[in-house]
């Protein structure tokens, strides 16, 4: 028997070869492959979003004086009497920019997404999307080698 050639590699979790994609321990035959192709995982952002909004609803309940005194009491920091409204408006502002950064900090990702008889899985998974785009081009190569050698 041929030894399978080697199309592409990571060097530690990815290779694919003229007969295989292989991720991990996980082996897929090309033949069982119905298609594949990059897909792309889009983030989840409502709870940023929601974080925002309620920030800003405290915040701007704060500002109109819209807090009732027994909700939060008026506090001395230091030598400084710091107002129930004011702390409203602190503890919003904090709120939003809390959801501000979490929307700041969640990214797309990218996937190797494979059709087999099983239903579809996502086989590798990262945020780089040349990386992704390396193995679907590896597995397209593959293809077209078994295509021509048949």
């Amino acid at each position: 028997m041929v030894p399978a050639r080697v199309i592409y590699t990571d060097g530690h979790d990815v290779t694919v070869t003229d007969s295989t994609l292989q991720v991990n321990k996980a082996e897929y035959k090309l033949n069982g492959i119905i298609k594949h192709g990059l897909f792309i995982l889009r983030p989840q952002r409502l709870p940023g979003i929601l974080m925002v909004t309620i920030g800003l609803i405290v915040m701007f309940a704060g500002l109109l004086k819209l807090i009732p005194s027994t909700w939060i009491n008026d506090t001395i920091i230091g030598d400084t009497l710091v107002g129930g409204s004011t702390i409203a408006m602190i503890i919003g502002a904090s709120i939003a920019f809390i959801g501000v950064l979490l929307l700041g900090m969640i990214r797309q990702r990218y996937s190797v997404r494979i059709a087999t008889a099983e239903g579809e899985k996502d086989v590798v998974v990262s945020s780089r999307k040349e990386y992704i785009q390396q193995i679907v081009d590896a597995l397209n190569s593959a293809y077209n080698y078994i295509r021509n050698n048949v």
